[in-house]
């Protein structure tokens, strides 16, 4: 079975993802800095992306996790041959230490920690490795799954753009892999299992990978991999109902999004103050864009931090 994605012409036109509405829904002045940032009358472009491009711990765990999993599955595409354990894992410490040196972190940048604990940051990464390694789904790979690897589509090039029922849409999936006429989706995570959201991107990919491939639903089976902090699995069966409530779903969201535009078909915004901030302790410490809505912000975070990092504790 060969599989390969459709290809769109450019618009302007907002897409549907669930992360662009989960930005939106908890907090319209971060959505607009996130997505609008270059119509922010006030701020420069060069800072937005400096913002922009903050990172934090456990994304960067997880970015190192898929990318030496993208690795892996790409050398096991050509070569079957037992891995060396000691290579590879080192090859996982290179990569977090390059990462973790490159990159600017959120907890760095406003003193929520002294410094990164890279040591910290590698077991985890050993611990999501090793519970693959160990894992049922590894196994499953290679005495079933390895048969037809010259069609594996293994983290696919660009957002994940496609149209379900119209709409433009974004899925991005991480492994996807034909297996007797049917098509299994694997998404790594290294966080926290997540129910509803997670139930809603497999619901995701199983109307995108039916759409491309043209495909029916009953043959197409998303999975949700946990590797933090043992492995875990979740599947689902997609119901025409669901499917159904899916597309009404994305539709009333895109829809809502839409009225925060001033210029739809263009994607233009309107004015910054018809976002308006919905500051909390939580949401506000994980937002690249603090600086922004609390100017003052990264002194007093540093003040607090060397509060609790003195030498008599």
């Amino acid at each position: 079975m060969n599989l390969s994605f459709a290809t769109y012409p450019f618009t302007s036109i907002l897409g549907w993802s669930i992360s662009r509405y989960e930005v939106f829904d908890k907090c319209k002045r971060q959505y607009f800095y996130t997505y609008y940032g270059k119509y922010s009358p006030d701020v420069p472009a060069y800072r937005i992306n400096q913002l922009k491009e903050l990172t934090s711990v456990p994304l960067e765990t997880g970015n190192v996790v898929h990318d030496v999993l993208e690795a892996f599955l790409k050398r096991l595409q050509k070569s079957d041959r037992n891995i060396d354990e000691g290579r590879f894992f080192e090859y996982a410490h290179e990569l977090a230490r390059r990462y973790f040196s490159e990159k600017t972190f959120i907890e760095h940048y406003y003193a929520y920690e002294e410094r990164i604990n890279l040591d910290r940051v590698i077991d985890k990464i050993d611990t999501c490795l090793r519970n693959f390694m160990n894992s049922a789904c590894y196994s499953w790979i290679f005495m079933v799954a390895l048969h037809d690897r010259t069609s594996w589509i293994i983290e696919p090039a660009g957002y994940g753009e496609t149209r379900l029922d119209g709409m433009k849409v974004y899925c991005k999936m991480d492994f996807l892999l034909p297996v007797d006429e049917c098509i299994y989706i694997l998404d790594w995570k290294t966080g926290n299992r997540d129910e509803a959201k997670h139930t809603l991107q497999l619901i995701g990919y199983s109307a995108a990978a039916s759409t491309i491939f043209s495909m029916p639903w009953n043959r197409i089976f998303p999975r949700i991999v946990y590797l933090y902090p043992t492995f875990d699995e979740m599947e689902i069966t997609v119901t025409d109902g669901d499917r159904d409530r899916f597309y009404s779903r994305i539709r009333e969201q895109t829809e809502v999004m839409y009225q925060w535009c001033s210029d739809i078909e263009n994607n233009i915004p309107r004015p910054i103050e018809a976002f308006t901030k919905s500051p909390s302790p939580s949401l506000c410490r994980q937002c690249r864009f603090r600086e922004l809505c609390f100017p003052d912000c990264r002194q007093t975070d540093a003040r607090k931090n060397e509060a609790i990092t003195g030498e008599d504790l």
